[in-house]
C-alpha cells in the first residue's frame, strides 16, 4: 500500500540495503536513496544503476545532500510529485545529533503528511541503540516498524561470502593479491538455489567484480523478473569461473614468462577462450 512511511530496524547500511528488493521493485517503480556513503562505497553493498542515490553529507561533493531538514525535504516533495516508487533514508541518528532530537521527530512527522495520499512509500533506517526508549518509541509511533523475513537469505549470503582458501569476508572483501600484484582469484561457494534471490546475485556479482572477472553476461540478468531464469544464468557462469580459477592459479605458480603470464590472465578475467588455455596448459 503507497502512501506510508515506515521504519526498519537496522545498525548499518548492509542491512538497510538488504530489504531493497522487497518494495516496489518494478520497471514502473523509482527508488531514491539518501545514503551516508558516498556512490563509490554503495557499490560494495547493492547495484546501483537504476536507483538515484545522494550522499548525505556537508562535503559538498557531487552527487551529494546537505543535512538539512529543507534540502532532504525539498528532493523528496519534488520526487512525489512524480512517478511512484520508494525513498530509502539513512541517517537519521547523525541528523538527530545535529540539529537535536525534537526537530528530527518534527522532521519525520512532516515526511509522513507529505506521503499521505501519494503513490509513493518511504522507509527509514533506525539503529536503535542510538536512541532512548522514550525517542524510539516517539520514532515508531509517526513511522511504524516492518519486519522483513529474510533470514534465510542473510544466512546464505553471510555463509557464502566466506572464500574458500582466502581470509576474505564479504564485508571488507580485501582481494588477496598475487606475487606480480594481480587480484587472485577464489572460488566462492556455491549458492543453492533454495532461498536465491535478485539482491543475492548482486552481490556475487559484486564479490566477482572484485576480482577483477567480466561478469557482464550474468549482469543482464539482473532485469529479469524470473528468479529461475537469474540462477540458470549464475551457473553457467559460475561454472566458467570454476575454471577460470584452476587456470589462474596454475598460470601463476607454473608459467614464468611474465608476458605470456600477463596475457592468459587478461583472457581469463574476461572468461573467454578458457578453452583453449586450458587444452595448452592442462592438455598433458
Amino acid at each position: 500500500m503507497a502512501g506510508q512511511i515506515h521504519s526498519f530496524l537496522s545498525s548499518s547500511t548492509e542491512d538497510f540495503v538488504s530489504i531493497f528488493d522487497h518494495f516496489d521493485n518494478d520497471e514502473t517503480s523509482h527508488r531514491v536513496f539518501i545514503s551516508r556513503l558516498p556512490q563509490r562505497r554503495l557499490v560494495e553493498h547493492l547495484d546501483i544503476t537504476d536507483i538515484e542515490c545522494y550522499w548525505l553529507t556537508d562535503r559538498g561533493d557531487e552527487g551529494s545532500l546537505e543535512p538539512s531538514y529543507q534540502k532532504i525535504q525539498t528532493l523528496i516533495n519534488n520526487r512525489f510529485s512524480n512517478h511512484k516508487g520508494s525513498v530509502f533514508l539513512e541517517g537519521i541518528e547523525w541528523l538527530s545529533s545535529l540539529h537535536g532530537f525534537d526537530e528530527l521527530l518534527g522532521f519525520i512527522r512532516t515526511l509522513s503528511d507529505s506521503i499521505h495520499r501519494t503513490y509513493w512509500n518511504l522507509y527509514l533506517s533506525i539503529d536503535k541503540a542510538s536512541f532512548s526508549p522514550i525517542e524510539f518509541n516517539q520514532i515508531i509511533r509517526e513511522a511504524p516498524q516492518i519486519t522483513i523475513e529474510i533470514e534465510d537469505s542473510i544466512s546464505h549470503i553471510n555463509e557464502d561470502s566466506l572464500i574458500t582458501n582466502s581470509p576474505i569476508k564479504e564485508a571488507g572483501l580485501e582481494v588477496e593479491l598475487h606475487q606480480d600484484g594481480s587480484p587472485k582469484l577464489v572460488m566462492l561457494t556455491r549458492l543453492p538455489q533454495s532461498g536465491f534471490s535478485k539482491s543475492i546475485l548482486q552481490r556475487r556479482v559484486l564479490q566477482w567484480r572484485r576480482m577483477g572477472l567480466d561478469v557482464s553476461e550474468v549482469e543482464s540478468a539482473l532485469y529479469s523478473s524470473k528468479t529461475s531464469l537469474m540462477y540458470d544464468t549464475y551457473t553457467m557462469i559460475e561454472e566458467k569461473v570454476r575454471r577460470a580459477v584452476q587456470l589462474d592459479n596454475w598460470i601463476s605458480e607454473n608459467v614464468e614468462d611474465s608476458q605470456e603470464r600477463s596475457i592468459a590472465k587478461f583472457r581469463i578475467r574476461q572468461l573467454t577462450g578458457l578453452e583453449e588455455l586450458e587444452r595448452r596448459y592442462f592438455s598433458n
